[in-house]
């Protein structure tokens, strides 16, 4: 039975979200599909070409701030962007590691490419707008990882019954400094969020000022 590559991204994306990276296979992704495996090869050599195709996909759905509208500036673009690549990569299930193991396609390099333009033109050079376009991106992917793996690690501490602020009240400083982001027994990942990506950013204001 023939079938078409947008279908077989299509079911890959849902397995994913049904039993996680480390299970996706394409033996039980051509189970699902009703075919054999090698039907599968036709369109992706391997896995790791079919998580690319799935990772462009989760892209093309969920990152709706991949690229500058008319008229934004960089700072306002730098936040958006960020917000919408972790948004993107929380929507699917391992998104983190599924868009660090894989490749960009020609689509992604030509939307880097309008990004890279923003910085040059706020008075970066080339190589420092490729720095912050990676740096940001890297920064979001890795957060939205150990956010990730802490989301499953709190779904099992809580049927554990554990308290995490109990865990540290022999520590007064990180004592304080953990309560305001608690929020109904875990971390405030967002605030967290929000605040390292602001660090990043006036560090980004002032190396640009200092070159005048």
């Amino acid at each position: 039975m023939a079938i078409d590559r947008s279908r077989i991204v299509d079911e890959a994306m849902a397995l994913l979200n049904e039993v996680g990276i480390d299970k996706l296979t394409t033996r039980k992704l051509a189970e699902r599909l009703g075919v054999q495996q090698p039907a599968l090869y036709w369109h992706f050599r391997n896995k790791s070409a079919l998580l690319d195709a799935v990772n462009s996909e989760m892209l093309a759905r969920y990152h709706t701030h991949r690229l500058p509208s008319p008229g934004q500036d960089w700072v306002d673009f730098t936040f958006a962007n960020a917000r919408s690549i972790r948004t993107t990569l929380l929507s699917v299930r391992d998104g983190a590691r599924l868009t660090a193991g894989t490749r960009p396609s020609e689509s992604e390099f030509a939307d880097t490419e309008q990004v890279l333009q923003l910085y040059v033109d706020a008075g970066f050079s080339p190589a420092e707008a490729f720095g912050i376009a990676i740096s940001v991106t890297r920064y979001v992917v890795g957060y939205v990882l150990e956010e990730q793996g802490e989301r499953e690690r709190t779904d099992e501490e809580d049927d554990a019954g554990i308290n995490p602020m109990a865990e540290v009240a022999a520590f007064p400083l990180l004592s304080e400094a953990l309560v305001p982001l608690f929020k109904t027994g875990t971390i405030n990942t967002e605030a967290v969020f929000e605040g390292g990506l602001s660090y990043m950013v006036e560090g980004m204001k002032l190396s640009l000022v200092a070159k005048g």
